[in-house]
This record gives structure tokens, C-alpha cells and sequence, in this order.
């Protein structure tokens, strides 16, 4: 008996839902007036009785939007570029300690403590992890679902269109939510420094949002001609860094020559044109990121469109980006899979 009792206090003690469930029942004994005894024993006659009314409306109301404030499902991701990176996903923890209590249910996927070592595709069982966990949910109980990333841009990209954009089962699942939030939390530096994309939800898969934002004059967008020996190929550019300027040209050499000292590319990614999207000192707006990607999206369909009529070819894609992880995983998501846009590894 002393066992289950102790289980049962550690239960109600880490649950805050069934500690507040406990208190709302309190309090709606007090407001139901079904403690006449103890009512009946308290001096003050009726003005007492009020007060403690008073006080078990307020109680309920507060036990009422402490189980019902939380919303949505939380999914906490580990993925660091290669197993030997050492990344630490303390600042993950502590963010997702945080955020738990933000949802309606919330779990954490590292894909190192799934399977250690070498030998697994690590995004790949992340992105098996989410779908499995995510079949779990009950849309009408969870319409917004929030991702918290420790990741590189790489894996962010890839993770956000495996999760989103392609035949998997967990897209299916993933299209019946009606907000989605990406969070990038780094595995240093600040804790929630950055603001999370806000995307839409419909049956089809994700969208950008429709409010507006004037971006500052420091955005720049260009378009500029590499090596005119491929003119089906072309580069996307995002450097929103603060050494944003030499990471575009840095970029743009490496898309025109094929070789480039960190940027992983080859003769296969050389590239005839590019659209560069650079600005050193972004605003730290959720607004102004959600922009932006809005604008990245419409003026690279716009480009390779321009360059279909042009030469007559399916253009294909080669994104350098140097970014927020959020950034790229809602890129991933959003980028159709018809364009064969591929990420380029910068190490």
C-alpha cells in the first residue's frame, strides 16, 4: 500500500495535468457547493460563503486553462551532420523541457541513441520515427504541430521534404494539421534566439502564410549568369549570414566552376545561372522570415520557369544556403518535388 501510494504521489507530482485535474475537482466541489460540512463549520455566515464561492470559481478557471492551454503535438530532432560531429543536444533538452508543457503530447527523436554508431541512414530512421509517433495522433485533438530542430541545413532540408513532400506515410498524416511552426534551436549559443517559421496546413501539403511583411532594402535579390555550359542547371542562393556576402560568392563560384574547397560540388552541379538572395543583418522577426521564404519560393518558380521558356528544357535546381535550419527545412517542405532542387553540403 506505502508503494502505490508513493507511485501515485510521483505520478500526480510530475503530471501537472493530473495535479491540475485534482485542483479543478476541489474547485468544483466548492462552486457546487458539495461540501455543506465544512462550509457549515467556517464562521462568517453568508458573506464567507461567497468569498469561498469566489475562490472556487477562481480556481476552476485557472485548473480549467492550465489542462487546456496546451495545444498541438511537439516534435523535439536531434540530427546532427555525421555521428562524430560531437554536437550535444543539451540546449535541445532544455528547449524541449520548456516546450513540453506547451502541447498536447511532444516526444524526442535522436536518431544517435536510436542506433549508435555507423551503418544507418540516421535521417531516414528520424524521418520512420516521426511517421510512426505521428500515426499515434488524433487530428481533431492536435490540429498544430511545432518542430524543434538541432540539425544541419542539410539534414533539415532533406528531413522537412521526406517529411512533407514525398510518398511517405507520415505525409499523410502530417497534411492534417492546420499550423505548423519550425523552431531552430542551436546546439550553441543562445537558447530560442531565433523566431519559428509559421506555415499553413491544407489537404495538399504545406504553404506559406499570406500576411505581408515589408522586407528592408538590405534583402537583395539578383539574378546572375555562371557558366553558360549547362543550360538546364541553375543555383538558388540564400545567405541571410552575418558573412553573407562572401558566402554568395563563395557559392557562386563553386556552382560555376564544379570544385570548391567546402562546398561539396562537382561537374554535375556546375550551374548556367543563379538567383542570390543575400542580407547580413536579417531582422529577428518571425514576419520577416516568413517573408522571406514566401519570396524565395515565388522568384526561384519564377526564374525556372523564365528558363524553361527560354531554352525548352526542364531546368533543375542546386541550393547553397547559408541560413537558419528552420529556413531550410521549410524550404525542403515547400520546394516541389517536380523542380529537382537538390542541397549542396557545405563542410
Amino acid at each position: 500500500m506505502a508503494g502505490r501510494i508513493r507511485r501515485s504521489y510521483r505520478r500526480v507530482n510530475e503530471d501537472r495535468a493530473i495535479f491540475a485535474a485534482l485542483v479543478a475537482a476541489i474547485g468544483t466541489a466548492i462552486v457546487a457547493s458539495t461540501l455543506p460540512d465544512f462550509l457549515g463549520m467556517i464562521p462568517g455566515g453568508k458573506r464567507t460563503e461567497i468569498c469561498i464561492l469566489i475562490a472556487g470559481f477562481l480556481i476552476l478557471a485557472a485548473s480549467w486553462i492550465s489542462l487546456h492551454g496546451r495545444s498541438g503535438v511537439g516534435v523535439a530532432v536531434f540530427l546532427q551532420p555525421e555521428p562524430t560531429s560531437g554536437w550535444s543536444d543539451a540546449r535541445l533538452l532544455e528547449y524541449a523541457a520548456e516546450a513540453k508543457a506547451k502541447h498536447v503530447s511532444f516526444f524526442y527523436v535522436n536518431a544517435d541513441e536510436l542506433h549508435p554508431g555507423s551503418g544507418v541512414d540516421r535521417r531516414r530512421l528520424t524521418q520512420k520515427v516521426i511517421e510512426a509517433r505521428l500515426k499515434e495522433e488524433n487530428p481533431r485533438k492536435s490540429s498544430e504541430i511545432s518542430f524543434y530542430l538541432t540539425s544541419g541545413l542539410e539534414n533539415s532540408f532533406q528531413l522537412g521534404r521526406e517529411v512533407f513532400n514525398s510518398a511517405q506515410g507520415a505525409s499523410l498524416r502530417v497534411h492534417d494539421f492546420q499550423e505548423i511552426s519550425v523552431h531552430q534551436v542551436s546546439n550553441s549559443g543562445a537558447v530560442g534566439a531565433l523566431p519559428p517559421l509559421q506555415l499553413v496546413g491544407t489537404p495538399t501539403g504545406p504553404r506559406t502564410s499570406e500576411v505581408n511583411y515589408q522586407l528592408p532594402s538590405a534583402v537583395q535579390m539578383q539574378t546572375v549568369n555562371l557558366n553558360p555550359g549547362n543550360i538546364n542547371r541553375h543555383a538558388l542562393i540564400v545567405c541571410i549570414s552575418q558573412n553573407s556576402a562572401s558566402r554568395a560568392m563563395d557559392a557562386q563560384a563553386a556552382a560555376a566552376a564544379g570544385t570548391h574547397a567546402r562546398y561539396q560540388v562537382n561537374a554535375g552541379d556546375i550551374c548556367s545561372t543563379a538567383l542570390v538572395i543575400e542580407c547580413p543583418d536579417f531582422p529577428n522577426d518571425h514576419r520577416a522570415y516568413n517573408e522571406l521564404l514566401k519570396r524565395t519560393l515565388q522568384g526561384w518558380a519564377s526564374h525556372l520557369s523564365s528558363m524553361n521558356a527560354a531554352h525548352g528544357s526542364v531546368p533543375e535546381g542546386r541550393l547553397f544556403i547559408s541560413a537558419p535550419t528552420s529556413l531550410a527545412f521549410a524550404l525542403g517542405s515547400l520546394l516541389p518535388l517536380g523542380l529537382r532542387t537538390e542541397i549542396i553540403s557545405y563542410v
